[in-house]
């Protein structure tokens, strides 16, 4: 069963290379809304800026925080099967990344974002452990990004193998391998975690 598992990882990662340049995907997910400010217009996508030590100072638009390059807060969610390998999800025009990756609303904690991504993104209702919080670069679009990693049950897992256009499940070894040789497929978030040791075996 262990060599079948290893097979199909390794086969998946085959076929990823060989598609390199001809990758498709999915448009990021859509932002949770908030409620905790009551006059807060529900319909836009509406985020808090921060300091250099990720204090809160207002609310803004996700897109204008974008434009503007102002410091805000990112969640990123990577989900992990029984034996540890990684679920990367694609999207169009960045690349492969964390299973989830998504702005903080406006309102909303770090934790409360992920769980509420986990369960509108996977419908998923699990247990998540904080594994780092990395500070604001320009490859991360000025964010504190706020790393989670959460358990993939098999069947899912099974499912998900499938959809080798969408998602891939790769080991550790394989995903160092990839960020080593082929790091131009990575969306920035997820090189500078690997880089930078927020993922672990």
């Amino acid at each position: 069963m262990e060599k079948q598992r290893c097979s199909s990882s390794r086969t998946a990662l085959a076929w990823l290379l060989s598609r390199h340049s001809k990758c498709t995907g999915e448009l990021p997910e859509d932002t949770m809304t908030t409620t905790l400010y009551p006059n807060l217009n529900q319909g836009r996508n509406s985020i808090e800026i921060v300091d250099s030590r990720n204090t809160p100072l207002g609310i803004m638009d996700y897109g204008d925080v974008t434009r503007q390059r102002l410091i805000h807060r990112t969640v990123a969610v990577l989900l992990r099967d029984s034996i540890g390998r990684f679920l990367l999800s694609f999207q169009a025009g960045s690349g492969w990344t964390f299973s989830s990756i998504a702005p903080v609303p406006a309102g909303l904690s770090c934790e409360t974002c992920a769980i509420n991504t986990l369960r509108k993104r996977w419908n998923l209702d699990t247990r998540i452990q904080p594994i780092g919080l990395y500070p604001p670069c320009v490859e991360n679009q000025q964010s504190f990004v706020a790393v989670f990693e959460a358990r993939l049950p098999t069947e899912m897992a099974a499912e998900l193998t499938i959809e080798l256009e969408r998602h891939l499940l790769l080991d550790y070894d394989e995903l160092k391998g990839l960020n080593t040789h082929f790091n131009d497929m990575l969306m920035p978030y997820m090189r500078i975690a690997l880089q930078n040791g927020y993922i672990r075996p």
